[in-house]
């Protein structure tokens, strides 16, 4: 229904009259194009109806959803003042919910030339970029008026997501935090602020900016997500089992069905140890979104740690049947089928695993070592490790690029260990060329063995790891190692193994009792576990994986503890084996433990001062390495 037509003011009767009419016939035709010429700018100009045309013609046409006589119209009133920028932010606003991008940011930056000092124009120019995909434009515009976000709090938003659609995450910081914690303008602002704080690395900085947010009453789901994830990054133990946790709660109160949310909200759970609380929310993550690899696989570490083994390998065979060349899957798979007591299925598909990596070895073991030079660019290991490793070193005159270089090819060759061993079983004396003289670590454990009784060995994820099983093969040290790799394993190393991949933790731990009984040699890296909740300490100021359970088995059965690292010497793979503390009369396990624990790293850190090939920066005290936090640093 055409509504009833009121002039908004008395100048120039005949020409309002004219005006009011031509608007009329055009809102009472079948086709309002047909009729648009007669709305020109000198009878708009004349009647001084830029109010009446908006009022009683563009709104009405907007509100029908009628974009293509709408933009005519706004053309109209363009033309008729075409010093008028609120007139052409309109316009652009318009064309830009037509997807007519060229045109509607032509007019944006039309606006914003009227206005120069307008911070709202030149976010619309952001905006209309931004909507456009032309995101590195976006971003130019973005960097030319930095100084007007702050400005004009509301419209930051626009500037902050153009430098981090670009990768520009300091920018997108610098405009953060210039905000005003006590006056963010309202949720949308304060979610983005800290997601910008977030991604740059200041993670203190992130915090503080989402509490005052909360406190101004700007709560929302994506502001909790933020802040759950900068929690989780700063990562203390009250961090990730009740901050991070509460914010994503909340989240899912606002947004239930949010399926990043559910899947973070169960990860965090999972890694608090709350393995059946996990359960729920990541099983509404992959109902809401099948194709979720890595939400399914952590649910099928939610269902093995609550004993539903079955369930677990159901969840990771459906993984890997729709990516079965994922290898890292196919072992998860291998292990959960093994658990779940599906023998043959793992023990057919741990062929299948070995077969594929055996494809891509080179003939010779000396082959493949001639080959890591070329790869060492290739080797996907974060540059947190290097800078934490860089900061422990002995040698502060080494050359920070050859230092590095020597780090990955130790990184590279323990890996090359661990494929040649599992998939050349029949080839495995090519790798024993290098190890070096082992008359001494024979030396060392005869008189620790003579009682019978077993010995406690603890490393790390330090050096050639792969190459100590070998070796106490070699000089036929009876041992046991715990490993992730599947019971079904069929190589000749798989006897000496407890495999941590398909037993629980209560099985683990009486295979380990078992063999110290049995008077083997038990190694055990104490910074590694399989479980998601492994307890961490604090070591020269990272947060590390460390397990009590080597220092606590010593004290119980009395036995003799080693601490034992593999490195390389003049290109062969020789050992440091320290005795550890030995428990004193009437000594607690709890102060031993404590003793044990500072012996170990101080150890520990020696051997990380020392060349960088023998660092491996993957696994164990690697693993939740992190940068410092950037707040510190602005």
């Amino acid at each position: 229904m055409v509504e009833t037509i009121v002039a908004s003011r008395p100048a120039s009767p005949d020409a309002t009259a004219r005006l009011l009419d031509v608007i009329q016939k055009i809102r009472s035709a079948t086709d309002p194009a047909l009729d648009m010429a007669r709305l020109a700018p000198e009878l708009v100009q004349a009647a001084d109806g830029g109010r009446d045309v908006r009022r009683l013609l563009v709104s009405p046409f907007v509100r029908e959803g009628a974009l293509a006589p709408a933009i005519a119209a706004m053309e109209v009133l363009v033309a008729a003042y075409p010093s008028r920028a609120e007139e052409r932010r309109f316009l652009a606003s318009l064309l830009g919910r037509s997807e007519q991008w060229g045109r509607a940011i032509a007019e944006a930056d039309a606006a914003a030339g009227i206005e120069p000092d307008s911070a709202t124009l030149h976010a619309a120019r952001i905006q209309l970029r931004l909507q456009a995909g032309q995101v590195a434009e976006a971003a130019a515009v973005a960097r030319a008026t930095a100084g007007m976000a702050a400005s004009e709090p509301g419209e930051a938003y626009f500037w902050m997501m153009a430098f981090m659609r670009d990768g520009d995450t300091a920018e997108a910081a610098h405009t953060a935090a210039a905000l005003d914690p006590q006056r963010l303008p309202n949720e949308r602002v304060a979610a983005m602020a800290v997601r910008a704080l977030f991604e740059d690395g200041r993670t203190e900085a992130a915090i503080s900016l989402g509490d005052a947010a909360l406190k101004a009453g700007h709560d929302c789901a994506a502001l909790r997500t933020q802040l759950g994830q900068a929690h989780l990054r700063r990562g203390t133990e009250e961090d990730r089992k009740v901050h991070a946790v509460a914010h994503f709660e909340t989240a899912l109160r606002a947004s239930p069905s949010d399926v990043r949310v559910l899947s973070l909200y169960g990860e965090t759970l999972l890694r608090a140890g709350r393995y059946k609380d996990a359960l729920a929310p990541l099983k509404q993550a992959i109902d809401l979104a099948p194709e979720l690899e890595q939400t399914r696989v952590l649910y099928a570490r939610a269902l093995r740690y609550s004993a539903q083994y079955a369930d677990a390998a159901e969840q990771l065979v459906k993984v890997l049947e729709k990516s079965p060349e994922k290898l890292l899957w196919q072992r998860a798979a291998i292990g959960a089928l093994s658990q779940a007591g599906r023998k043959q299925e793992a023990e057919a598909l741990f062929e299948q695993y070995l077969s594929k990596r055996s494809q891509q070895l080179p003939d010779t073991f000396q082959e493949a070592l001639a080959q890591l030079d070329k790869r060492l660019d290739t080797a996907s290991i974060p540059q947190a490790r290097f800078d934490w490793a860089w900061s422990m070193r002995g040698n502060t005159d080494v050359d920070r690029a050859q230092w590095e270089r020597a780090a990955r090819w130790g990184h590279l060759v323990d890996h090359l260990l661990f494929d040649w061993l599992e998939c050349r079983e029949d080839r495995v004396e090519e790798a024993m060329t290098l190890l070096g003289e082992l008359d001494s670590a024979e030396r060392f454990f005869a008189p620790l063995l003579a009682s019978g009784r077993g010995v406690v060995v603890a490393t790390a994820h330090v050096g050639p790891m792969y190459a100590g099983l070998m070796a106490l093969e070699l000089v036929g040290i009876p041992s046991r190692w715990l490993a992730t790799a599947p019971s079904i394993a069929r190589t000749s190393y798989a006897e000496a193994l407890i495999s941590t991949a398909d037993q629980t933790e209560a099985q683990v731990a009486k295979a380990c009792m078992r063999a110290l009984g049995s008077g083997y040699v038990l190694c055990l890296a104490v910074d590694g576990a399989a479980n998601p909740a492994a307890p961490r300490t604090t070591f020269e100021g990272q947060e590390v994986t460390y397990s009590g359970f080597a220092a606590h088995m010593a004290h119980r059965l009395d036995l003799p503890s080693v601490f034992y690292t593999p490195r390389w010497e003049n290109g062969l793979v020789t050992f440091t084996l320290e005795m550890l503390p030995r428990v004193t009369p009437g000594e607690d396990a709890a102060a031993y433990a404590h003793r044990w624990q500072q012996a170990y790293f101080e150890k520990l850190r020696e051997h990380l001062a020392g060349p960088p090939e023998n660092l491996r920066l993957s696994g164990g005290i690697w693993r939740h390495v992190k940068s410092p936090d950037r707040s510190v640093q602005q």
